[in-house]
């Protein structure tokens, strides 16, 4: 396992909202997981709630050949893990229509996000000065791209380090190349002291950005979709 590259997973959960999917995926999921996707107000966000830990389900089954049901809890910080198989990493997030799912024998986070209309207020808000700084330095048309790289790369790291939002944007800056979008495949980030990723950016669903973070190896080359 130790030798095995991290692979990212990727499912479109449309289909989920139709009643009689969306009950029978209730019923795949966990407790915790039906509790929290019933409390969603809309067919669109209880599907992508189960659909993530459906992708988990099958991702697992396809990489390790563990089929059933899988039991997780969180971590201190939050962070889920499998309580049978502590030895496997994984990270779940889900934007739009799609759900993702990061799996590997090293910590992983990953991170999707529809793109929209980019606010350049949030970045001075939340991001780094120097990041801020970047994002102003792109030509206008690049700046959605930009924005969207930074939010979703910053959101994997602190999945990565399994902190999460106790973590905030602004705490720390991934090193960004004036007038240069983000393509390199290790990152420098500057949290107290300056830190090396690995990073890895999907460009291959149009409209939106994916990005997975980890410490050491390599990533799968290409989004492996699977059908839920």
């Amino acid at each position: 396992m130790e030798n095995q590259k991290n692979r990212i997973f990727i499912a479109d959960v449309r289909s989920l909202s139709k009643p009689h999917r969306l009950a029978a995926a209730l019923r795949a999921v966990s407790t915790e997981r039906q509790k929290k996707a019933r409390r969603l107000k809309t067919p669109a966000a209880k599907a992508l709630s189960v659909g993530a830990e459906i992708l988990l389900q099958k991702a697992v089954a396809q990489s390790y050949g563990i089929d059933g049901p899988l039991v997780l809890e969180a971590g201190a910080s939050g962070k889920p893990w499998l309580v049978d198989y502590p030895q496997i990493c994984f990270n779940l997030s889900h934007s739009g229509d799609y759900v993702v799912c990061g799996l590997g024998s090293r910590p992983v986070g990953v991170d999707i996000q529809k793109m929209a209309q980019p606010k350049l207020r949030l970045a001075k808000r939340f991001f780094a000065p120097s990041e801020a700084d970047w994002l102003l330095t792109l030509p206008q048309e690049e700046q959605q791209q930009g924005f969207y790289d930074l939010w979703a790369l910053k959101e994997a790291y602190m999945k990565y380090t399994g902190k999460g939002f106790a973590l905030p944007l602004h705490t720390f800056a991934i090193d960004c190349h004036r007038e240069a979008a983000i393509t390199a495949a290790t990152a420098s980030i500057s949290e107290g002291d300056r830190i090396s990723v690995v990073i890895k950016n999907y460009p291959e669903l149009e409209g939106y950005v994916i990005w997975a973070v980890t410490d050491t190896g390599a990533f799968q080359e290409c989004l492996e979709w699977i059908t839920l």
